[in-house]
């Protein structure tokens, strides 16, 4: 397979709605990137999807540099739950996914310690961005989502090298990330993933117009391939440095940003262009200031050429406490156990937060060998058949403040 080759896959028109692994082969060498391929039947109209930033997975370790953990997957594992609950069709992360050092030791707000960096002092890139993926220590990372993740670079994302090494940051960006400038289109809506740190600040990242170079032409490029669409979405990691030219020429509706942790939103260039950030969702050494910024995320709805988002919510109620104290805003329980065993069961979904969710997803997993199972309370989404279970996809509108119990039988 040459350079810039393109593969086409045709996917049977009976597979299920799902994420799934995408393995590709050539001369010999075998490639896998898990849950990087999301088959949809149609899409959706509105849609939903969720942001998030500055995770800074491995901001802060607990353990040994061997045998130890991110801090951090502790509040993004119980973040994980209430998403998919929510089930949004993609999250988008605006930065700072790992951290350019660790901290060890530290005290009980996230700081202090012993702080180490550079390439003699592991866990290295490569540890810490499989933290951010696969999670460890029995806590989940961004493959637990049941949602495509698309994640942009941030200052603190990289490791070992001096942040002046732009041309080694990059590449090892590029080589444990993929893409540090992308664009991707959801039906009628165009999203656009920008680099503002990494790249050369000269010829890819001009500091002044950091659109104005290489990143620009290649973002240019999508939009003049694809259309301009009918929303359009910009995604960085820093919330002061925008290019209005760029946002004011190609119409950006919605900025997405990080950097700063607190919650904000303005409205900025010509359009006017939204420029907005969630706050924080899981990053350590928030405990001081954790009422203004920790454990907030944002829904936004895309309908045709409207958009709505919501307020920053905080997934629960005590993101300062331990893993098992936590108290999620968005919870989903089963009468009995859900693991294809019971012939009968009853989810209850609580929602505490101030605004309606619609979609809600429940996933049932029943015994195989019974023709047609009953949802009351809930549409069926979709049944897929393996060879154990058999898996019942329902999907329920849920009021802010309220539960409602849904059973299948």
């Amino acid at each position: 397979m040459g350079i810039s080759s393109i593969i086409q896959a045709t996917i049977p028109s009976e597979t299920p709605e799902e994420l799934y692994d995408l393995i590709v082969k050539s001369r010999g060498e075998t490639n896998l990137s898990k849950k990087s391929v999301k088959v949809l039947k149609k899409y959706r109209t509105p849609h939903r999807f969720i942001h998030i930033s500055d995770p800074h997975i491995s901001r802060q370790w607990i353990g040994t540099d061997k045998n130890g953990y991110a801090k951090e997957l502790e509040l993004l594992d119980k973040f994980i739950e209430v998403s998919n609950i929510i089930h949004p069709e993609y999250i988008i992360v605006t930065g700072d996914i790992i951290h350019d050092y660790t901290r060890f030791n530290a005290d009980s707000t996230g700081w202090g310690g012993i702080v180490r960096s550079g390439f003699n002092n592991p866990p290295l890139a490569e540890e810490k961005y499989k933290n951010y993926f696969e999670g460890a220590n029995g806590f989940s990372g961004v493959y637990g989502f049941n949602a495509p993740v698309f994640s942009v670079a941030g200052n603190h994302d990289f490791y070992g090298y001096d942040k002046s090494e732009h041309m080694a940051i990059s590449a090892q960006w590029n080589r444990l990330m993929g893409k540090r400038v992308y664009g991707f289109s959801y039906k009628d809506t165009r999203i656009l993933a920008v680099d503002d740190y990494l790249g050369d600040p000269v010829v890819d990242i001009p500091d002044q117009t950091p659109m104005s170079g290489l990143q620009g032409l290649v973002l240019d490029s999508f939009l003049n391939t694809t259309g301009q669409g009918k929303i359009r979405i910009m995604a960085q990691h820093r919330w002061n440095r925008i290019d209005t030219t760029f946002i004011n020429r190609n119409r950006i509706n919605i900025l997405l940003n990080g950097h700063n942790h607190s919650p904000h939103q303005e409205y900025v260039g010509n359009i006017p262009t939204l420029s907005i950030r969630s706050g924080v969702v899981c990053r350590s050494g928030e405990i001081s200031r954790w009422e203004k910024t920790l454990g907030f995320f944002r829904i936004f709805t895309i309908d045709d050429d409207t958009f709505q988002f919501s307020p920053p919510l905080r997934f629960c109620k005590n993101p300062t406490d331990p893993y098992e104290q936590l108290v999620l805003n968005l919870t989903l329980t089963f009468k009995n156990d859900n693991n294809g065993l019971s012939k009968s069961n009853e989810a209850v979904l609580t929602n505490h937060f101030d605004i309606d969710l619609p979609d809600c997803q429940i996933r049932f997993i029943m015994p195989k060998n019974k023709r047609n199972y009953k949802v009351s309370n809930a549409e069926i989404f979709q049944i897929i058949e393996n060879y154990h279970f058999t898996v019942v996809d329902a999907r329920t509108d849920l009021q802010a403040k309220s539960s409602k119990i849904v059973k299948i039988d």
